[in-house]
C-alpha cells in the first residue's frame, strides 16, 4: 500500500506556468502598460501582481488556488471603483487562462490609451 504525503497548504507556480505569466507581463512592459511586478505569499497562497508604476495599486493580480490534490484554478483580478475587486479571468489550465487574461489586458490597454491623451504604445522605450 502506497501512502501519499500530506497535501501542503502552500501552492506555487510550475516553471511552465510562471514562464507563461511572465511572458505576458514582458509583452505588456514592451507595450508600455506595466513597469513593475511583485510576488506575495499570504498563508500559503502565492500572488503575482502587475503594476503601472512601483508602489501603485496593481492593475492585475494573479492567484493560483488549489481545488484538490490534482486540480488548481488560476484567477486574475483587477481593482474597480469603490475599492472593489473584479475577477477578469479564470481557468483550471494555464493556456486558456493566459488567452483570457491577454484579451482582458488588451481591453485595459486600449482604455488607458483612450483615457490618457499622451499614453504611447512604447512609452518605456
Amino acid at each position: 500500500m502506497t501512502m501519499k504525503p500530506p497535501q501542503s497548504g502552500k501552492i506555487g507556480y510550475t516553471r511552465k506556468e510562471f514562464g507563461a505569466i511572465f511572458q505576458l507581463y514582458s509583452q505588456n512592459v514592451y507595450k508600455g502598460l506595466f513597469k513593475d511586478f511583485s510576488f506575495l505569499e499570504i498563508k500559503g497562497k502565492y500572488y503575482i501582481s502587475f503594476r503601472e508604476e512601483a508602489g501603485k495599486t496593481p492593475l492585475i493580480t494573479i492567484e493560483k488556488r488549489r481545488l484538490s490534490a490534482e486540480r488548481v484554478l488560476f484567477v486574475a483580478t483587477t481593482p474597480a471603483q469603490k475599492s472593489e475587486i473584479i475577477e477578469i479571468a479564470r481557468s483550471e489550465k494555464i493556456d486558456p487562462f493566459i488567452r483570457q487574461l491577454s484579451g482582458k489586458i488588451e481591453i485595459l490597454r486600449n482604455a488607458k490609451k483612450t483615457d490618457s491623451g499622451n499614453y504611447s504604445q512604447n512609452s518605456t522605450r
